[in-house]
């Protein structure tokens, strides 16, 4: 490929971090912690129940970087083949492996209560399982139950690109705000109507909030020169939007299936995570605190095998938890004790990804090379620094 480097094809390292960060938060939500103690456990504790938090900095990481693929490569020859490719490459082989062991091994080492319905197994290979409390009114935690979050942004990848190569540039950004005003207002009839659910908090069309925001961050930074004024006022505005959520949270105790959450809380929570990723794009040739603290080489490295942790940490926790079951009470209730599990839990999950990574997804996204994006013409301007 002639020409300047397209910004979707930039290592921009601090995303990475951004990435970790989101799954972290997702591993807190999974994890148990007693109940009761200090101000600071209480503290804690409230912390790890909002993990779930996590998800939506994923979906507007996807936003941005998908979005920011279909936009550098809307011109080439092969723009369908060369991105359903690329992510098939990267997320099918570790899912789908994954799937096949879940139902070959697991029934036979997994409580029953523990394992999806047969009946619904159908769901997890077509990415339909976040739509079964729509159908069934009913949410069956289970082992692979985590996966709904990968179902929605599998069928936003399989939209996506549809959309983007139908609107023209200029009128995807205006069409992202017209989306979103729906999904807040759709959530909000449905709550006001029928009141809060959970079908709500994992279908698709009501969990749209980051992926719209991640992408119109990607379109912004594509088509607009945003002044250095309002770049050094993005942490200010993210620590705004997630001050006023956890205010609510303080003072309203709110969950992630109660009204708040379903109205207001979403949004709040893609603002601010979107305000922040674009100041880590913006600011990614500089030397800032905020750079210097996503750019954490452990954080990185945790943020370089998110994919894997994410999908093997919640059947690792359950293992685990299963282990130390026969343990006497006092030692499983024990605060020092469930600290250092949950240290251990997270080295293990850490651990098993990077081999995951090492040794077998790598040599998938080696492929990838032979679906490189296929330009008519020499693409855009790149971006230094400053969106042109």
């Amino acid at each position: 490929m002639n020409g300047p480097i397209p910004l979707s094809r930039r290592n921009l390292v601090a995303l990475d971090g951004l990435r970790g960060l989101a799954i972290l938060a997702v591993m807190c939500n999974h994890v148990s912690l007693p109940a009761s103690g200090s101000l600071l456990r209480q503290l804690v504790l409230l912390g790890f129940t909002h993990g779930w938090a996590g998800v939506d900095l994923f979906f507007v990481l996807s936003g941005f970087l998908i979005t920011g693929i279909l936009l550098d490569t809307r011109e080439c020859t092969n723009y369908f083949r060369s991105f359903y490719s690329r992510r098939a490459l990267r997320i099918f082989p570790l899912y789908y492996s994954f799937l096949l062991l879940a139902w070959l091994v697991f029934p036979s080492i997994v409580r029953a209560d523990w394992m999806p319905l047969r009946a619904d197994w159908w769901l997890y290979p077509t990415y339909l399982m976040n739509w079964l409390v729509l159908w069934k009114d009913v949410w069956h935690a289970n082992i692979v139950g985590h996966f709904w979050s990968l179902a929605v942004e599998e069928q936003f990848y399989f939209l996506w690109p549809l959309v983007v190569l139908a609107l023209r540039p200029r009128w995807l950004l205006r069409a992202l705000g017209c989306a979103e005003m729906a999904v807040m207002g759709g959530r909000l009839w449905w709550v006001l109507n029928h009141g809060t659910s959970q079908m709500l908090y994992v279908a698709t069309i009501s969990r749209m909030d980051g992926l719209l925001f991640g992408a119109a961050c990607a379109v912004l930074v594509r088509r607009f020169r945003i002044p250095r004024r309002a770049v050094s006022a993005m942490p200010w505005f993210s620590a705004l939007c997630l001050t006023a959520y956890l205010a609510a949270v303080l003072f309203g105790g709110p969950q992630r299936e109660d009204g708040f959450n379903q109205t207001g809380g979403l949004p709040l929570l893609a603002a601010g995570f979107a305000a922040i990723l674009l100041c880590a794009v913006l600011t990614d040739s500089e030397r800032t605190p905020l750079q210097t603290c996503l750019r954490w080489k452990p954080l990185t490295r945790v943020g370089k095998y998110a994919y894997g942790i994410y999908v093997f940490h919640v059947p690792l926790f359950y293992f685990v938890a299963q282990a130390v079951q026969p343990l006497p009470a006092p030692i499983r209730t024990a605060a020092w004790f469930r600290y250092s599990t949950i240290a251990f839990e997270f080295s293990l999950a850490f651990g098993l990804a990077s081999l995951s990574y090492n040794f077998f997804e790598k040599k998938f996204l080696a492929l990838k090379g032979r679906f490189e994006p296929e330009y008519r013409t020499t693409p855009s301007p790149a971006l230094d620094g400053q969106p042109g």
